[in-house]
């Protein structure tokens, strides 16, 4: 079984017009279902530019003594890992940024295994959702804590995502950095039957 980093389970309704592709994360890796927000998108840049990529998956670090260019998204996206001032979520990622599978084999020259885990290698466009219906696992949330029916979803640490209930204190501010409302909750996986999603999770009603 591929070593899995995404924080979302298989249930999903959303629109493909509600999905954004044209900006790519400043990391070399990233969980699908991660909020995120714009951090640079600068129009006056070309929407593809290639670059020589000085990480250890590059042809020129594997093999030494190589210039090979790599085409690159210059528009970026960041994780969010609060609501502070000024934070407006984009959505949540649709799908991994990951540089190498399981057995260390790096997907930049394996685009057939790269379909197959459902990822983009960093430097590529990654869909990000907008809105829609989608089932967050405990990975992708706040502290592994399952939230309650019906309370707001907020960023939390590292990309992940937290329940809080709407109060008249802080009402305003979950106006602004609200990514949604969650409609459903469970836990998954129970003595024998663990696996890599196993504990709390929930299903997210997105509108950034």
């Amino acid at each position: 079984m591929a070593y899995e980093i995404t924080r979302l389970l298989p249930f999903r309704q959303y629109n493909d017009t509600d999905v954004i592709n044209f900006y790519s994360l400043d990391a070399e890796t990233g969980e699908a279902g991660s909020v995120v927000k714009v951090s640079s998108a600068d129009l006056q840049n070309e929407p593809v530019k290639y670059v020589q990529r000085g990480d250890a998956n590059s042809w020129q670090t594997t093999m030494g003594n190589a210039l090979s260019m790599y085409p690159e998204v210059p528009y970026k996206l960041t994780k969010v890992s609060d609501t502070g001032a000024g934070v407006k979520p984009l959505g949540i990622l649709l799908r991994d940024v990951r540089n190498k599978d399981e057995n260390g084999e790096n997907l930049l020259y394996y685009p057939q295994k790269k379909e197959e885990l459902q990822c983009v290698v960093s430097g590529e466009a990654v869909p990000v959702a907008t809105k829609g219906l989608f089932t967050i696992n405990v990975k992708g949330l706040g502290g592994g804590i399952a939230p309650t029916v019906n309370q707001w979803a907020i960023p939390s640490l590292n990309g992940t995502v937290s329940g809080v209930t709407a109060t008249a204190a802080n009402h305003a501010t979950l106006a602004t950095h609200s990514i949604g409302q969650f409609i459903a909750t469970g836990h998954r996986g129970e003595d024998t039957l663990q696996d890599a999603f196993s504990g709390s999770y929930a299903i997210l009603n997105l509108n950034c």
